[in-house]
């Protein structure tokens, strides 16, 4: 299969469609049979023919229009050369079912919500349970956003050969399902949306510790768009918003989490005039919407522990009995070692640092994830040098600084350890 972005220059292919319009029309072909490879590569037909009609001609009324239009004429071309290849029951009026969608284009203005969105159906076709979870974050990327396996690899640090090989298998997977998107038997969006959102946050979180301070660079781009997308796609559902919350405030304080010479700053010490406004303003609206749904769940709760961490930089007073009370519903509805280990930092600034340690003391000390832990280790560290117990602290922020692979944090760690 063609590389969906790899058929023109970069800048050229910008101009041509939006990341918004690139999924439009992947879903909207792909909704006729399941098969997101066949409708990548009708697109990249649509594309090529585009870069070149539209350098004379120039940019039609309705560019998303005329790309689906040509690339439906694409795709409608291997259907009727499968009908006439194969005993496959493929006759006109099944031909001109699946491209059933081309009237409902407004191609005569410059509406870009002229394609019919649906993006939704895709990103849960993309989350299906039978598609294996490393996959899932990989196969929306794709499909949804186009991007090439290559930039997949190279954003998430991984072999490229392991992307293509998974997301061949993906997509073999969804056309092999005969997922029909929209039917509500094959598709339910509820209970698909969870996925949805665990594979986006898993792909910001894969590139949180080694982000670089622009924050809509890389993955972390890609992943504060998804979260976006959803949120605007399913504007009644409160974790669409929780997710989208989280990940805007968390990559807001991105540029602030390194100094000048590349040092790192613990949230502590931030200066909050750094952080990227934007994103913050972009976070504090999604949770708004959150309380508006009348839904909180693990991703509102963590947006709110992250907006009320930062008031507390702003204002220089934190509201840790707040905090507490917020990590003790999270620990209720979605217990984590890392919400255990957060539970544990806040406790100690509510009753002091015995209390904290006590609590990760608490915690399943035998756990071969606890010992490989590195934030409980830096905690540990940080609680027993406020209790004045040297020797211990030192040994435990070895430990800490064993689990670090951020040369940044390391050296940070590293300081007064002799």
């Amino acid at each position: 299969m063609t590389e969906p972005a790899e058929i023109t220059d970069p800048a050229e292919r910008a101009m041509i469609l939006s990341q918004d319009g690139w999924g439009r029309i992947i879903a909207l072909i792909a909704a006729a049979d399941g098969d997101i490879s066949g409708a990548e590569d009708a697109l990249s037909t649509a594309l090529e023919r585009a870069v070149t009609a539209w350098r004379d001609q120039g940019p039609p009324a309705n560019p998303e229009g005329w790309l689906y239009r040509v690339a439906l004429n694409a795709r409608r071309d291997v259907w009727k050369s499968a009908a006439a290849r194969t005993s496959t029951a493929l006759d006109e009026e099944t031909i001109d079912r699946l491209g059933a969608g081309a009237s409902e284009l407004g191609t005569d203005h410059g509406d870009p919500d002229a394609l019919p969105d649906r993006r939704l159906e895709l990103l849960a076709a993309c989350a299906h349970p039978d598609i294996d979870p490393p996959a899932r974050p990989l196969l929306m990327l794709s499909a949804v956003m186009g991007m090439t396996a290559k930039q997949i690899a190279s954003a998430m640090a991984l072999p490229a050969a392991t992307v293509s090989a998974r997301l061949t298998r993906a997509k073999k997977r969804v056309a092999g399902l005969g997922v029909a998107f929209g039917s509500p038997d094959r598709l339910d969006f509820e209970s698909r949306l969870p996925d949805v959102h665990e594979t986006i946050y898993g792909a910001f979180a894969s590139e949180w510790a080694h982000a670089a301070t622009q924050p809509r660079d890389g993955m972390i781009g890609e992943a504060l768009y998804l979260s976006r997308l959803v949120a605007q796609l399913c504007p009644g559902d409160g974790e669409s918003h929780g997710l989208a919350a989280l990940i805007h405030l968390s990559a807001a304080r991105f540029p602030a989490r390194r100094s000048k010479a590349g040092e790192f700053v613990p949230l502590s010490d931030q200066n909050p005039d750094l952080w990227d406004r934007t994103l913050t303003e972009a976070g504090e609206r999604h949770l708004v919407e959150v309380h508006r749904c009348g839904h909180v769940g693990r991703f509102g709760l963590e947006a709110a522990i992250q907006l009320l961490h930062m008031a507390g930089i702003r204002t220089g007073s934190t509201d840790w009995p707040m905090l507490l009370r917020l990590h003790d519903d999270l620990e209720a509805i979605a217990p984590s070692l890392g919400g255990s280990v957060s539970r544990a930092a806040v406790l100690a600034e509510v009753d002091g640092p015995e209390a904290g340690l006590s609590a990760l003391d608490a915690l399943d000390a035998d756990s071969k994830r606890l010992s490989a832990f590195q934030p409980a280790w830096v905690l540990r560290a940080h609680l027993l040098t406020r209790l004045g117990r040297t020797e211990e602290a030192a040994a435990a922020r070895r430990r800490a600084l064993d689990l670090t692979t951020d040369p940044a944090e390391r050296a940070y760690l590293s300081v007064g350890l002799t």
